[in-house]
């Protein structure tokens, strides 16, 4: 359950005008396992495609025609997959690291209010006898307290960016721009192995076609779904 402040704090917070980070680190966690289990589900797919060719196409290999054509797939398809494959592991451990970041802060953040709701409790019990002193005392807690919080949520938020971009947001705009589409599209454009003669069973042909747009449905439908729950998840909350 994600960390929210605690009731007898919220007066402090208010007191303070200090906004509670509104990130739900439970749901950035739930991210991550998304982000993995697709990568499982993503490789199932491949798998599923190699044992289809292997044993129930075969035959296939006996034409060289179309071992040329699964020869091209597999440089260009399997080629752009593996490499998405490869970066979302690191992509989701950095969505844990962001989670982690995220009780780190709310935890000190807590640990603040804390302070400055005993500082507040014992110049509130010493106003009898120093009368409006602890008026200006409490102002002058709240400023200090204030301040800490803001430069505290600044260093822990500068710091949190700084992995983020290391192990999420670099691997991504660095290896994934277009990647998906070359995945989605798989035109047949690598050079293959050249056929000695035209000697193509056009039945295995259309086959071998109808396994490798069946992998390509079955990835998007993936992605699909993965896209859904991802937009589902309370990563922002109220």
């Amino acid at each position: 359950m994600a960390i929210t402040v605690p009731h007898e704090l919220d007066y402090a917070l208010d007191l303070l005008g200090f906004q509670w980070p509104n990130i739900d680190e439970d749901a950035v966690r739930d991210a991550a396992t998304l982000l993995r289990s697709l990568r499982e589900d993503l490789q199932g797919t491949l798998d599923t495609l190699d044992d289809r060719i292997d044993n129930d196409l075969s035959e296939a290999f006996t034409s060289k025609t179309a071992t040329a054509y699964i020869e091209a797939w597999t440089e260009n398809r399997t080629q752009n997959m593996d490499q998405m494959l490869d970066l979302l592991p690191g992509v989701a451990d950095g969505l844990d690291v962001f989670a982690d970041a995220v009780v780190a802060l709310k935890t000190k953040v807590i640990a603040e209010l804390v302070i400055t709701a005993a500082q507040l409790a014992a110049t509130a019990a010493s106003a009898v006898l120093t009368l409006g002193a602890s008026a200006a005392a409490s102002a002058a807690i709240l400023v200090a307290r204030k301040k800490a919080l803001d430069i505290l949520t600044q260093l822990a938020v500068d710091e949190l960016i700084g992995q983020i971009a290391v192990m999420v947001i670099e691997p991504l705009t660095s290896s994934l721009d277009g990647l998906v589409a070359a995945v989605l599209d798989h035109p047949i454009t690598g050079s293959g192995s050249q056929p000695d003669r035209y000697d193509a069973d056009y039945e295995l042909m259309e086959q071998i076609a109808d396994a490798i747009d069946d992998c390509g449905a079955d990835q998007e439908e993936l992605l699909s779904t993965f896209a859904s729950q991802i937009a589902s998840l309370p990563i922002f909350a109220d």
